[in-house]
């Protein structure tokens, strides 16, 4: 038998144990919620909590809850997610999934690898088209440097060229048409088979230049023939391995440590995608589009370009188009968005100060990936506080 002093001893301890408790559940969100999955420090991305950058923590909290209970949400395939807002890295988390990646020389299909891949910030990421919006910005460092402008023509670059000194239209096809996709070329990548024929080629630029032409300018068509060819046309320029120029104009800078970028058959780099970027390193693009080309002082690109990237350069049917930048929309904000196949985003929005890095694994799969990226956005931007 207890003594009364033995029972209230236990009384107060599990008092105490049930004041604990409810202290634990009381306690502040801070305390519970972990929005820095990884914690190897980069001085390029100070951290921060979201809700030091006006962010509401609480509908964080539920996009990552919805992010890793698959069954409840429906989301499929999200690698990493990592959020910039107002001079700090806010959010990332990275997940587990597939590390499949396209093979576009055996007819542009999906290659399956571990189905259990464990992503972290340390590990590339296969980014599709993205590689576009990479051209994109070394365009605008080679024109710098050349001092060409986006209303060179074929006739001037390509002047030895045997199709362009016997075709006018194709030979008045300018940079510009190149960039935001309007050269003119008769092609059909999104539901014909130009795509899988391109990669039968050994020459990219000869097939390009071998189709029919309706007129530049006058019609817009996705073509991921022309970045290639934007990319034999910088090199060419340059007069040097367009790789370890863009390596050294660009990614160094950044701090780009582990990166792949493949190649087309003759050796320059693909313009199009077969590029691999961890997703911080992404994270550091978008930065640098945010900011104008600048990074840490410096002006990387040159004065005015990431706005003429990013402005309305033409209608496409799935929206404004940029040069290599789709132009977007939501809940009455504005960004603008390097997208690749399988759902890999970096999307700028300049008026809240933020970027968006989302990597996915759902290739050849765009309703499910664009509509997941769509729902991620709309939640992220329901998170700003208004207060």
């Amino acid at each position: 038998m207890l003594s009364a002093a033995g029972k209230w001893l236990i009384l107060g301890a599990v008092l105490c144990c049930a004041f604990l408790s409810a202290l634990a559940q009381s306690a502040p969100l801070e305390d519970k919620i972990q929005f820095h999955q990884h914690h190897t420090p980069d001085p390029a991305l100070p951290v921060q909590r979201p809700e030091v950058k006006g962010l509401n923590e609480q509908i964080l909290h539920q996009l990552l809850l919805q992010l890793q209970d698959k069954t409840v949400s429906g989301y499929q395939q999200v690698h990493s997610l990592l959020l910039y807002k107002s001079g700090a890295l806010v959010l990332e988390q990275y997940q587990k999934g597939n590390n499949d990646f396209i093979n576009f020389e055996q007819g542009i299909k999906v290659v399956k690898g571990s189905q259990d891949f464990v992503w972290t910030s340390d590990k590339p990421h296969y980014v599709a088209s993205v590689t576009k919006a990479v051209t994109a910005t070394l365009t605008g460092i080679a024109l710098q440097q050349t001092g060409l402008t986006v209303d060179a023509t074929l006739a001037q670059l390509l002047p030895q060229d045997a199709v362009i000194k016997s075709d006018p239209l194709k030979a008045s096809i300018s940079l510009h048409q190149l960039l935001s996709m309007q050269a003119g070329f008769v092609w059909d990548e999104w539901t014909g088979q130009d795509l899988v024929k391109l990669w039968q080629q050994q020459n990219f630029v000869y097939y390009l230049l071998q189709q029919p032409n309706t007129g530049p300018g006058k019609s817009w068509a996705y073509n991921s023939a022309l970045p290639n060819l934007v990319l034999q046309l910088l090199q060419q320029q340059l007069k040097q391995p367009l790789q370890p120029w863009a390596k050294q104009q660009l990614f160094d800078k950044l701090g780009f440590i582990q990166y792949r970028w493949d190649t087309q058959p003759d050796g320059v780099p693909e313009g199009s995608a077969r590029l691999w970027l961890t997703p911080r390193d992404m994270l550091k693009l978008g930065i640098l589009y945010l900011q104008q080309g600048q990074w840490q002082g410096e002006q990387l690109l040159p004065t005015g370009w990431v706005q003429q990237m990013t402005s309305p350069q033409a209608k496409s049917p799935a929206g404004d188009y940029g040069y290599y930048f789709w132009l977007r929309q939501q809940d009455g904000v504005s960004y603008y968005t390097a997208e690749g196949d399988g759902g890999q985003y970096i999307a700028v929005f300049p008026t809240l100060d933020m970027v968006l890095v989302l990597t996915q694994g759902n290739y050849l799969q765009w309703a499910l990936y664009k509509t997941q990226a769509d729902r991620i956005i709309q939640h992220l931007l329901s998170s700003i506080r208004t207060d």
